[in-house]
């Protein structure tokens, strides 16, 4: 971790707290424990759940769903931790079989053991996103962005009263803050959460295009004395905006402890930008005594540039896969098992749509490191290391039968860049060094020799608007011998 800490204030006002990619993160504390949650998108485990007792060191503890939930099928956006009565609830958005974005609801009583589905809360149109619960005079209220992909209507945060239960909608709904194309809110508004202070409902928000090259994302404020309003935007927005070290920042929660006001929410890492996902950000809000609206502190001085890494090496020794592993929803299905000290991976549901094949994989903490893995077995499936973004946007270094390959998948079509004949297929230990953000050189080491230089390539088919790229081990099945299997030892990420 960087030696600049929370502590210093007066010199930091913007620092990662969590590594690697958290976007849209929430967090809650429950009896002086902290736990905070973001979007996983279309990878599983989905919605990890972090836990810090000091706001600054942060450990993975679970996840909100091993499983997917009966109704939903990918996009898992945007959750929101809330705490009542000694239940943990979690908001959360997905798509909806029907292809639509829906909000649903998950129940636990023990946060450490995942949470239980309860379905659909709220349906809306075209799409319905972002929600945030909050209490308000002995009230239960949910918001929500609506008419987002409805081009008739400006995009809206919406609101309604929930059950005592807070699993259903309660009334008719209403209006918060609306869109306006004259201000820096670009026609987009999200992301919001909700405070309370000096008589006042602060609705703290997100405005503009949150992700990928073109982003503008910016955070703003508005104010009302009841949920139902009048919401007033406040005449100083935007709060924080972009600068050299962090781009793009916005959708968070705030969260008032120890006698301070903070603000956990995302942004990307100007290096590397945008081909990795964007951070957990943290930052401390202050309030204007003369006119009682919030503010920070956050500027170019201000803002600590370097990210959290750490370096990770899986064995895979232990009895089951390490919690830092990820599966993508939207590739080809495959088993997975640990047998002496080796990690067999099998494609099970070939597509001939995925030229990828099944991935499994890490989230990089930083844009320059090297990354190995050892292939232990020969058949004619190929099977490897890969940077992988979407089934459609991927690159690897593999080994097929006893040949080396390095390819790359741009807009779905598989090309072999570079090949070679190998004496031995077996126990071939390939790596990927990566410099200046996307120039990638590999690299393999042949049983009992030396390294040996392959190709350099740029990752420019790396880049998608919603998610980071990831890094790990893919194997896709040789449909003419059925080969399907890969096995696996020795991986490795080490950052510079």
């Amino acid at each position: 971790m960087s030696s600049l800490s929370l502590q210093a204030q007066n010199v930091v006002e913007q620092i990662q707290v969590i590594p690697g990619e958290l976007p849209d993160p929430s967090i809650i504390e429950v009896d002086g424990t902290y736990y905070a949650t973001g979007t996983s998108g279309d990878w599983a485990p989905i919605y990890p759940i972090y836990t810090s007792t000091d706001l600054k060191n942060w450990e993975l503890l679970s996840h909100v769903f091993l499983d997917l939930p009966d109704w939903a099928m990918s996009s898992f956006w945007a959750p929101e931790l809330y705490f009542k009565d000694g239940t943990f609830f979690c908001y959360y958005t997905a798509r909806a079989k029907d292809g639509i974005s829906k909000i649903g609801v998950a129940t636990t009583k023990d946060i450490s053991q995942g949470f239980q589905d309860k379905g659909v809360i709220i349906e809306w149109g075209n799409e319905a996103i972002d929600a945030f619960v909050y209490e308000h005079q002995n009230s239960l209220y949910i918001t929500w962005k609506a008419y987002g992909l409805e081009p008739s209507k400006p995009v809206t945060l919406l609101g309604s009263k929930l059950s005592d239960d807070g699993l259903s909608l309660i009334g008719k709904e209403f209006v918060t803050i609306t869109a306006d194309d004259n201000e820096f809110e670009g026609n987009m508004i999200e992301g919001q959460c909700i405070v309370e202070k000096g008589g006042y409902l602060y609705m703290i928000y997100s405005g503009n295009g949150c992700c990928g090259p073109q982003c503008n994302y910016q955070v703003g404020v508005a104010r009302a004395k009841n949920m139902k309003g009048p919401w007033e935007k406040a005449p100083e927005n935007p709060l924080i905006v972009g600068n050299s070290s962090w781009k793009c920042p916005g959708h968070g929660t705030v969260i008032y402890t120890k006698n301070k006001w903070y603000y956990l929410y995302h942004a990307y890492n100007s290096k590397g930008f945008p081909s990795l996902g964007r951070a957990a950000i943290f930052s401390e809000m202050y309030w204007d005594e003369n006119n009682g609206w919030p503010y920070f502190k956050v500027n170019e001085e201000t803002s600590e540039k370097d990210r959290l890494v750490k370096n990770l090496i899986d064995n895979f020794e232990q009895p089951q896969l390490n919690n830092f592993w990820r599966k993508n929803l939207l590739s080809t299905d495959f088993d997975i098992e640990l047998v002496n000290g080796e990690l067999e991976l099998t494609e099970t549901h070939p597509d001939s749509k995925n030229k990828t094949g099944a991935a499994l994989c890490v989230i990089p903490d930083d844009s320059d490191f090297e990354f190995s893995i050892k292939v232990k077995n020969t058949n004619q499936a190929l099977k490897g290391l890969v940077f992988y973004t979407t089934k459609d946007k991927s690159l690897g270094l593999g080994i097929q039968g006893n040949e080396l390959l390095l390819w790359k998948v741009t807009d779905g079509n598989f090309e072999v860049m570079e090949s070679t004949q190998l004496k031995n297929a077996q126990n071939i230990a390939l790596k990927a060094k990566v410099s200046d953000s996307n120039k990638i050189d590999f690299s393999y080491q042949e049983a009992d020799g030396n390294w040996k230089s392959f190709n350099t390539l740029q990752g420019n088919n790396l880049t998608w608007w919603s998610s980071g790229m990831k890094i790990g081990i893919q194997i896709k099945k040789d449909i003419a011998t059925g080969a399907a299997d890969g096995r696996f030892d020795d991986f490795m990420i080490q950052y510079k």
